[in-house]
């Protein structure tokens, strides 16, 4: 892998992208796998502030030799010669055409939508999953700010008869608009965005009660080297410098935080392969009462067993409990573990509160098995959410001997908390 140190070699590997698009689409992308560009250091530390986004934005400028404008996201394209042979199948890969297709599957099946729900898709592109979403009988409407990409998709729904309402626009149409939508998906096209906290927010207007956000094929990833920011991978630095187009990326913990500051609670929905087709699912974080039972994947054990829908703890030295990693909205909530009635229950252990994904924690307590009747077989830990909280996670380390069986979790807001 090479890394680059100036824009002269970045022009040179662009060049060889070049050569190899002659050959084939697969041998381009072979060659993007073989160079980047290291994020800089001394960035402002807070990725929230406007300091840090300037900065950023200056990353950009320097490789796209422009500052960003709307109009660097323009994507010149033969409409005609695209209604015939759309991306991916334009592209002659299998690779490329499968990967699309499956990406495209797993976040039909990850969203799982009522039939007939009105659903909101930014950043279309040539249609592919907006097309797919008509033809499962939602009300789809997209919004795209490349003209050719809207006659694309306008006259591939005629051909086949779909009704799909195609809106020549910005992502802040989100801003402008009255309508309201079961679901809003934005499908490889968030990462355009070159102000998302912004777009998060204003979704909240867009967003009918119960309703979703849903990310797919985004660049959120554990092991994104900054909070987020400019992408410095080979295909990333192709997109910038050669059509101008913006591509962010985003660590996870910092999504996390971006979508609780903007009232959303996200969570991951993994995709083995590929693993870039991963989902991301948002719903308005608000003060509800969350009941899990053991059964619940986001329940974790170390020390414990699962059996007849509980976890076994059975004298065990570890952490018995751990989860469900949830965003919480801000005020007094308070944390219960039910165990199950009449089993043996013995010995001590240490229940507790933790936000960040454990990297704090915000209240604890002891809860002794023997007391657990006098307690209606329930620990009950009351804490207060100063600020909206991410990674919220109810523990229990038990000490030796510690013996009872946890039926559930629950974490429940305090009436007027």
């Amino acid at each position: 892998m090479r890394v680059l140190r100036s824009l002269e070699e970045l022009d040179e590997a662009l060049a060889e992208c070049d050569r190899a698009e002659r050959i084939s689409d697969d041998a381009m992308r072979v060659v993007f796998g073989t160079f980047r560009i290291d994020p800089p250091a001394g960035m402002p530390e807070d990725p929230f502030s406007d300091a840090y986004r300037e900065a950023q934005m200056g990353i950009y400028a320097t490789i796209a030799g422009r500052g960003y404008a709307l109009e660097n996201e323009a994507t010149p394209l033969d409409v005609d010669a695209a209604l015939r042979r759309p991306f991916p199948y334009s592209t002659g890969s299998g690779t490329t055409a499968g990967e699309h297709l499956m990406g495209i599957g797993f976040a039909l099946r990850a969203m799982a939508l009522p039939p007939g729900s009105r659903v909101l898709e930014f950043g279309p592109g040539w249609g592919n999953t907006t097309l797919e979403l008509a033809r499962l009988g939602h009300h789809v409407t997209c919004v795209d700010v490349e003209p050719r990409f809207c006659e694309l998709i306008r006259r591939r729904a005629e051909r086949e008869g779909l009704s799909i309402e195609v809106v020549h626009d910005d992502f802040f149409w989100a801003e402008r608009s009255g309508a309201t939508f079961d679901a809003v998906l934005f499908f490889e096209c968030f990462h355009h965005c070159a102000d998302h906290l912004r777009l998060l927010r204003a979704l909240q207007a867009r967003v009918a009660e119960g309703g979703r956000l849903f990310f797919g094929g985004e660049p959120i990833t554990a092991d994104f080297p900054q909070p987020w920011g400019v992408r410095l991978d080979g295909n990333s630095l192709w997109a910038i410098r050669k059509n101008g187009w913006l591509e962010l990326g985003f660590h996870e913990d910092y999504f996390q935080r971006a979508l609780a500051r903007a009232g959303w609670s996200g969570r991951r929905i993994p995709c083995a392969d590929p693993s870039w087709a991963t989902v991301w699912e948002a719903r308005r974080l608000t003060r509800t009462a969350l009941h899990l039972p053991a059964t619940d994947e986001r329940v974790h054990t170390a020390v414990g067993r699962r059996e007849n829908g509980a976890i076994v703890l059975d004298g065990r030295a570890g952490t018995g409990l751990f989860g469900p990693y949830l965003p919480l909205a801000r005020g007094g909530w308070t944390a219960r573990l039910r165990f199950r009635p009449g089993a043996p229950a013995m010995g001590g252990a240490v229940m507790d509160i933790s936000t960040g994904n454990g990297a704090s924690r915000i209240a604890a307590r002891a809860v002794q098995g023997e007391a657990l009747i006098a307690e209606g077989w329930t620990a009950s830990l009351p804490f207060t959410a100063a600020e909206d909280l991410i990674g919220v996670e109810v523990r229990l380390f038990c000490e030796a001997g510690f013996a009872a069986v946890l039926d559930g979790v629950e974490l429940v807001p305090e009436e007027g908390g």
